[in-house]
């Protein structure tokens, strides 16, 4: 299972980072805060029929709230995954005074049970935001932090206990890349950094500059590959820390580095003219690999 810190709002995630199930920490009466804060961002994203369908869902409980920690599968409205799991980590408002945020065993239990319950429903890919909003909360550099090793000891348990974790891909978001760089410096290796999304505007003068410089560099890049079989150790640590997943539909572009579920750490040595990339891996193996194939 891979854990990957991404710069983006979990509520806003780009197409090529779509997943299964979002997970939103919400109170336990099904209830939206009022003001700024997660909740009224999910209001936006999800659509003006959020505060019914809540409604929908507390009517069919016996007592009109979940129990602490309970989860609720709610639909997807307008956001980009398959449905959104509500997890109660926060009490009811009382006289207009909101419950102080949950703290970081809450968070950190929420995380795993959430993890089991996407696992039991065949969800592969999952995104969290930084759980624990609310008065007196944790730092959200903090609670990113705990989100992602929460996830790792999710994983590490299920490996233990000879169980299958069932998800593959776990994203830890957050909009600010300040927060995501402090967290991956916390985590260490123990998380990858998903490739920050680039606007339309922003992305396309730089590949059309790269385009240009490939066909200058491409045979001097041959050259290289032949005379040096493996990639160096900066260039190995560099991209750990910083690139993206091998994905099949990015287009990619020589000297560009990803890494690769099973080969690790590769570097785009040349275009084919039949669509494909030849990737140089660390170790000394070269593979033939597709990209930009929707």
């Amino acid at each position: 299972m891979d854990v990957q810190l991404i710069s983006c709002s979990v509520l806003d995630l780009p197409s090529s980072h779509r997943v299964d199930a979002i997970i939103h920490d919400g109170t336990s009466d099904l209830r939206v805060w009022p003001g700024p804060g997660p909740d009224r961002d999910l209001a936006e994203h999800y659509g003006p029929e959020l505060p019914s369908v809540l409604d929908r869902e507390r009517e069919r409980l016996a007592t009109g709230e979940l129990d602490q920690g309970a989860m609720l599968r709610l639909h997807r409205g307008k956001l980009h995954c398959d449905f959104l799991l509500w997890v109660a980590t926060r009490a009811p408002e009382k006289q207009g005074v909101q419950a102080p945020a949950p703290d970081a065993a809450t968070i950190r239990k929420a995380v795993k049970d959430a993890l089991t319950f996407v696992s039991e429903r065949h969800v592969s890919k999952v995104a969290f935001g930084p759980l624990g909003a609310g008065p007196s909360a944790l730092d959200e550099e903090e609670r990113v932090v705990l989100v992602a090793r929460a996830a790792n000891e999710y994983y590490d348990e299920c490996f233990k206990a000879g169980r299958p974790a069932g998800v593959d891909v776990v994203l830890v978001c957050h909009p600010h890349t300040s927060k995501i760089s402090a967290a991956r410096r916390a985590l260490g290796r123990t998380v990858k950094v998903a490739e920050t999304p680039k606007s339309e505007a922003a992305s396309k003068p730089q590949r059309a500059t790269r385009k240009a410089s490939t066909r200058k560099s491409t045979s001097s890049t041959r050259k290289t590959s032949r005379a040096k079989p493996v990639l160096s150790e900066a260039e190995i640590g560099s991209a750990r820390a910083t690139a993206s997943s091998y994905d099949r539909t990015h287009r990619y572009e020589v000297g560009e580095l990803f890494i690769h579920s099973k080969f690790g750490v590769g570097r785009v040595e040349e275009l084919t003219a039949e669509g494909f990339i030849v990737v140089l891996f660390e170790g000394g193996v070269q593979k033939r690999l597709l990209h930009n194939k929707p």
